[in-house]
This record gives structure tokens, sequence and C-alpha cells, in this order.
């Protein structure tokens, strides 16, 4: 049955001014206001099943009601009473039921918030109330001392201002204070409700830009007054989450109030109530603020640096909150009022990576920011960066939040955007037709309607996710563009209004052409209401471009366009380049797995699995200029498209040798060794994963077995191609080609002679590439990697327990060392075939190892 929420609301109302005693009746939006009885009556209307906006503006009333779906409850101071409409099934049935609550003889039960938190979920509300986790995060980091005081200055249904009294523990100081301001009469009273045995709890029902304040025009000065008796004008602590609301639901005076305190145009809610609260805060008083995070965009953060020291900027996973705010894209952050220099580094800017909240998420913003980098595999499954406040413009803590580990790239200063190229590669956009459907033919219409080909363009529009070039065979629509035709008129004789083309086509025999354009339902060019409507809206910076990609995607994708004449669609990016080589290499480094993640940071989300690259965002991507070569795409080309992780590791080590100076060769490293790799994709499934461990704990021989059948020869190519594209193979490339020839020549016997001896190779390439030393102590030979503490002997035991964990680590023991040893001592080796399998297979997972361990020694060694 449809909830007396969802009825004709209007309807509701004209009915209940026709009520007898009600003497006016005002309708607002999403509520009612009247006089009864000479009482003032208001009714607020939440739908949950249209989406109901959790906002009401204050004012002085004798009654306040909220319809919720199935229940009508009443204020009254901390008191909430229900009235049941379960068994209303009309608007009719409705205003009557009012009448009876008007009159005070319907029956009413006062609720606690055990009840009323229960109808708030049932009702899908719970969008109002800051979850408990989260709560506990920003009152647990900002509530420091049992004497501290507490505001919270958009207290909603009282969560985090709950959590903040805990915090307190106001049975062993009763002296502290925690107020909670907030404009909507109901949360007031929902969080009354809650908190009324907390003696402390001091809840004002008021617009917290007309509270305890006095300021001057721009709200940048501010005299703080006691306008509420004893509550103090300044805080240890401050918190909220201010409401997310629409401008246009709020009055003109409101967007004025706001306007003053906004730091940027005023069009940020969020920001405004922010930038109050921390005039509120005491010098060294702590604040923690849950906010959406587009409000960091426009000047948020610029403006609590002057006075403030930001302690944390959290993107909280989606999961975070509830199913009725699915998508909702929340960053806690954290401050203290004191100053600091806006180039130190001490702002720890992270995302947690899971879906979920992890259990210790409040240590992120409690332990030490040097502690919890120290640790790459932190305990939160969180990205964090130590940033500057310098560095935290909007359009860069968009791109911190979204992936903290480009932090590095983006602040490095020696990388040219894609934008900053010259003429050598230009971006543009695509073609606009004013919707138009006159321009638009499919192949077919195009061949049946007799109009001459010198009219037509192929148009670039749909980009498949099967192919990487745009070749005719992928073009199926075309556009009419009579603009090439125009211009190769003489100026003076060049046609401009519909009729005089029309005329101009008719003189020189395009007859089909002029039968279609007079038989077509045309638009007036928006744009330019001068211009003919038989032109092109818009036809884009540029045309014929020699590369394109979506401007929406789940997966970025470069492509190469090798149709001539091309035009492209508005969600369709083009670039321009002014060689073939860079329209090669270019194509290569954009679809490389580093750039693929870049695009999608430097874009915008659109929901949870699909990003928006506009063109601003697509010219401030970083380039590596050195890797626009044909020698680079060349390598590339080895690694692309990636089957597995091993592939990714590849392409993204061509890409740091590729990089110029150290300081960029360090900035791509430190994003790269913020990536775990999941080292065995290349070879194993998850799925197989799993059964290989329970072939391992079962039966060994059958374990082996699986390895084996699971061996493919194409495997050795990838190798070889590993080998002679990566410079960190170099100094061995030549003896490992061999090695492998032996392998395809099935001269196993003298592959496994040659490579038992390279596993030691790699690891000693791999310590004297990461500036370590192998030393020869008591005549044992001991790999020294840099830091301190970190020398172990030299041999495959110890290899292998560095690099491999779990059950691979069991194996390759069992496997590989122990079966090293026999060949070592000349024992005849029976099954050489399977063993060389076996051998291959983990000298090339250590060989990616140790490329993944180099990315992470060398970040390792400027972090110390």
């Amino acid at each position: 049955m449809t909830p007396p929420s969802s009825f004709d609301i209007g309807f509701v109302v004209d009915r209940l001014g026709d009520l007898p005693e009600v003497e006016t009746v005002e309708f607002q939006h999403e509520s009612v206001q009247l006089r009864y009885q000479n009482k003032l009556i208001r009714i607020r209307f939440v739908d949950t099943h249209r989406g109901g906006r959790w906002w009401m503006n204050g004012g002085d009333v004798d009654r306040l009601f909220v319809l919720l779906d199935d229940n009508v409850l009443e204020v009254d101071e901390a008191t909430i009473y229900s009235y049941e409409l379960q068994s209303v099934d009309s608007e009719e049935v409705l205003v009557e039921r009012f009448a009876n609550i008007f009159t005070e003889t319907a029956e009413r039960q006062p609720l606690s918030w055990n009840e009323l938190a229960d109808v708030l979920a049932a009702s899908d509300l719970s969008v109002i109330d800051t979850p408990r986790q989260v709560a506990e995060i920003i009152a647990g980091w900002a509530v420091t001392d049992s004497s501290d005081s507490v505001l919270d200055i958009a207290t909603g249904t009282g969560t985090v201002l709950s959590e903040a009294a805990d915090q307190l523990n106001l049975t062993i100081d009763a002296s502290s204070r925690c107020v909670g301001i907030d404009a909507d009469p109901f949360a007031c009273a929902l969080a009354r409700n809650r908190l009324q045995d907390i003696e402390a709890a001091n809840l004002i029902n008021t617009n917290f830009f007309e509270w305890n304040l006095e300021h001057d025009i721009d709200g940048e000065q501010a005299t703080l007054t006691d306008t509420e008796g004893e509550v103090p004008t300044k805080f240890d602590a401050v918190v909220g989450a201010p409401p997310a609301v629409r401008l246009e639901h709020l009055t003109s005076e409101q967007r004025d109030q706001l306007q003053n305190w906004s730091p940027s145009d005023g069009r940020q809610i969020g920001g405004a109530y922010v930038a109050k609260a921390v005039t509120h805060l005491k010098d060294g008083g702590r604040a923690a603020f849950i906010l959406p995070q587009y409000v960091l965009r426009d000047g948020l953060i610029d403006h609590l640096t002057q006075t403030c020291a930001l302690h944390r900027i959290v993107a909280l996973p989606l999961g975070a909150f509830t199913e009725t705010r699915k998508g909702f894209e929340a960053v806690v952050v954290s401050l203290v009022k004191e100053d600091r220099s806006p180039e130190v580094r001490e702002t720890g800017v992270a995302k947690f990576n899971g879906m979920e909240l992890p259990d210790n998420a409040r240590g992120l913003f409690e332990q030490p920011l040097d502690g919890i980098l120290a640790n790459r595999y932190n305990t939160f499954n969180a990205e964090i960066v130590k940033a500057a406040h310098n560095d935290l413009d909007g359009e860069n803590l968009m791109r911190l939040l979204s992936s903290p580990s480009i932090y590095d790239v983006l602040t490095a200063g020696c990388f040219t955007r894609l934008g900053d190229l010259g003429s050598d590669i230009e971006v543009g956009s695509g073609v606009t037709s004013g919707n138009n459907e006159l321009f638009y033919f499919d192949p077919e219409e195009r061949d049946v309607s007799g109009i001459d080909d010198r009219f037509f363009r192929p148009l670039i529009e749909n980009l498949s996710d099967d192919t990487q070039s745009i070749t005719a065979d992928e073009i199926d629509q075309y556009v009419l563009d009579l603009q090439p035709y125009l211009d190769e008129l003489p100026g003076n004789a060049t046609p401009e209004t519909d009729r005089e083309i029309i005329e101009h086509l008719d003189q020189n025999g395009y007859d089909n052409l002029v039968e279609y354009l007079q038989s077509a339902e045309t638009r007036p060019n928006r744009t330019n209401r001068s211009k003919s409507s038989f032109t092109l809206q818009r036809r884009g910076k540029f045309q014929n471009p020699d590369l394109v990609l979506p401007e929406f995607f789940d997966e970025p994708q470069c492509y190469t366009v090798e149709v001539d004449d091309a035009m492209f669609e508005s969600t369709v990016i083009g670039i321009r380049t002014a060689t073939q080589e860079l329209k090669v290499s270019l194509q290569r480094l954009l679809n490389t797995p580093l750039y693929s993640e870049f695009l999608s940071t430097f874009g915008s989300p659109v929901d949870v699995n699909w990003y928006r690259i506009n063109l601003r965002e697509l010219r401030d991507v970083p380039v590596i200029e050195e890797a626009l070569t044909a020698e680079v795409a060349e390598k590339l080309d080895a690694f692309l498209p990636p089957s597995d992780n091993n592939d990714v590791i590849g392409a993204n080590q061509v890409l740091i040798e590729a990089c110029p100076t150290d300081e960029a060769e360090q900035a791509f490293q430190q994003y790269m060794a913020s990536r775990d790799d999941y080292a065995w994709s290349w070879f194993l499934t998850l799925s197989e994963i799993e059964r290989f461990q329970e072939l391992v704990d079962k039966d060994r021989k059958k374990a082996q077995e699986f390895i084996i059948e699971r061996f493919d020869r194409e495997l050795l190519d990838k190798a070889r191609q590993t080998f002679n594209q990566l410079e960190f193979f170099e100094h061995r490339r030549d003896l490992l080609n061999d090695l492998l020839m032996e392998f395809e020549s099935n001269h196993y016997r003298s592959f496994l002679a040659g490579i038992t001896l390279q596993f030691e190779g790699i690891l000693t390439d791999l310590v004297l590439k990461s500036g370590g030393d192998i030393v020869n102590q008591n005549g044992e030979t001991k790999f020294k990697l840099p830091g301190e503490n970190r020398s172990q002997q030299k041999n495959l035991n110890n290899l292998i327990s560095t690099f491999f964990d779990g059950i691979f680590s069991t194996f390759m023991h069992e496997n590989i060392r122990q079966r090293r040893n026999a060949i070592a001592h000349g024992d005849v080796i029976e099954d050489d075939q399977d063993l060389a399998v076996h051998f291959f297979i983990a000298f090339y997972a250590l060989c990616y190892a140790s490329l993944a361990e180099y990315t992470r020694q060398t970040t390792t060694d400027r972090m110390t």
C-alpha cells in the first residue's frame, strides 16, 4: 500500500485549509504551516520514496509534526510522540486523521531513542544520521581531555555529540560542556531525546550562522558574543557534519549569510559551515568535519590554512554510509588551530582502499603520520602521503584523494603537462550539431540518399573495446558537413543564410542535396543565430584527428585514427600530433597501465566504476617527454596490452628508465611502489592459487603436475621480450637469452645447469642497482640491501624467504632449492623437462619480484 507520505500533498493541504477553525494555510517546500485555534502548526512531509530532503527552516511554532511514511511524529521538546497511520489509505482519511490529531483526540505514544532509531531506519532516513564508526573517528580525534568543551555545528540526530560525550566521560568531569547547534527543529528534538540523560549537553535550535556571532560584511573578522548565557564562545573541540542542502532550498537571507562566510563564491554550504566553525576554536584546539569531497574544490583548504594546521584529509569508502547515501563521496578533514609553514609536509592525505571502513580506521587519524608511513603495508588498508599546505589546491587535492601516491608526480615540477607541449600535440573537442538529426546518416542512408560523397565525412562516435585503431570498418555514422564546400567559394560569393545556400546548391546541380535540405526539419543555430541551420553548430577545434579517446570511460583507452577526413563526436576527445612518431608513441604512453590510472585520477568520477575527463583535465596530465620516441614505443609494445601483472611491472619499468632526471624517476618509483602486484597472476588465477594450495597440502606430486599442466611455451617469448626491453637485465641479457634457446631446443639439462646460478645472479644485480653491496665475511658471501641491519647470507634459502611468502615459499624450497643443490653436486637428472619448467617459472617470477623490490628499495631509501 502506498504510504501516506507519498500522497498528493497539494490535495492534502487544500483539504486541511477547509477544516473548521483553520484560519490560514501557507504551503512551503515539502511542508505546510497553518493557524488552528490560534495556534501555529507546521507539518513536514518526508517522502523517502521520492527522496525527501532533510532540511527544515527554524522558527517558533506551537506544534510541529513530521509525516514520515506510516507515522506522524510530533515534537515536544525532548519528547517525540508517534501517531500510527497504517490504516490510512487515501488523502481524505489522512486529512481526517490530522483533524483528530489537532483536537488531541487521536492516540499517541512517546518514543524512546531506540524506538525512534528503528522508525528512522525503517524509513531509510538513516541518511540524516552520521554512522557510529565515522562519529567515533572525528570525536575520538578532536576530544583529547575529559575537561574539553565541545561544539557540534550541525548536530543532526546527535550521533557525533553523543560520541563526544562518551569520550569526555562526563560522569568523571561534569564541568565539560557539549553544545549542539541545528537549524532543523525535528533534528534538534531527536538529539535532545538521544542526549537527555547527559546534563552537560546543551542543544540549541537555531541557525548556526546567526548563533553567538557578530561579523563584518566579508566574514573575515569575527567578534564572538555570549548570546546563550553560559555557553562558551570558544571551544577545545569543534566537530560536525554540515547538511548537504541545495542552494535553491534556501531563502535569499540564508544565501546572503552563506555568502558572508563562504571561502569561495557562496555555492558550497559545507565550506561556509566549516569557515565559521574554526572561528569558535581555541588556539591549539582540534576540529574534525565530515564533508562531501566537492566542497574542497573551491577555496576552503586555502582559507583554513591561513589560521589552522591541517592534520588529515581522508576520503572515506562508499560503504561507510547507508544504502540511502550510496555513492556519497565523503571526506573527513581534521585540523588544529595553530600556525604552520605552507612548505612543511605534515598533512596526511589518504584514502581507504576497501569498500568498508576497517575496524581500526580511527588509528589512521590518531597514530603519528611518520609511523604509519614507515610501514608500507599499513594495517588500515589505506594509501597515505605526507603533503604540504602549498600543494593542496582544489584540483590537486581532488587528485590526491583519488590516488594519494600521485603526490610526488604532481609536485615534482619536472614533468611537462600534455597541454604544454605546444603545437606538436594539440587536444580538442568534437563536433556539436545542436541536436539536429538532419546531419547524421548511417552507411545505408548515405548510399541511398543520392547526395554527393563530397558532403559526407566519417564520424568517430562509438569507440569499441575490441580495437585500438579506428579504421573504415569502425565507422557506422557519417556527418553532412557543408562547410568545406562553402569555404572553397570566393569570399564575396559565400552564401550565409538557408535560402542563399539552397539557391547556390541548386544552381550547381546538387539536386538531391537541395531536396533533402528543403524537406528536413531544422533547429536554429543556438550559438550563432545569424548562421545557417544547415551548418553544424560547432565543428570542434580541429577535424581529422590522429588519436581519440572517450570522454566517459570505465577503462580509458587511446585509439589511433586510420581513416581520412574524419570528424569526432562531442563525447570523444581528439588529439592531433605533428609527426607519425609522436602519434604512435603518445598512444602507447596513454595506454600503459600507469597512464590509465592517471587518466582516471585526473578525471572526475561519475559513479563507482565510470569516470569523465574533460579537455582541461586531460591537458593537466603530466607527460614523460622522453617517452615520446619510437624506441620507447617499441619497448612498450612488448608489454601492451598487459595480460598480467608482470606486463604491468615491465611497462612501468620502461617508463622509469625513460625518465630524464633522478627527480622524475623517483616520483614515478614512489607512485609505483604503492601498488601491490599479485606476482603470480601471469601464471595462475586466484581460483587456481586456491586449488594449488589444496594440492600442496594433500599431494605434493599432484601439485607439481598442476604447475606443469599450466605451462605454455609462449611464456619463453614473453621472458625474452622482458630481458631484451628492460635495462635492468642488460648486464646478463645475452646469457639469459642463450639459456632460453637451450630450453626451446629441448636441451633441458643444459638449461638447468645454467639457470641454477642465475637466481643468485639476479639477486646480486638487485642489491648493486639498489645501492647495496656484496661482502665477504669469514668465508661467507652476504648481500647487504640499503638501510640498517639489512644484511643476509647470500644463499638461495634466504633469497626465497626474501621474495616469496606462504605456499610458494614452501613449494620453491622443496622444488627449487633442494633440486638445485642436487644438480650442483652432479646428480643425474631424470625428470629434466618437468624440472626445467619448474625452474623457469620460479626464475621468471623472481625476475619480476626483483623489479618490484627495486622500485620499493629506491623509494624506501628516499623516505629514510
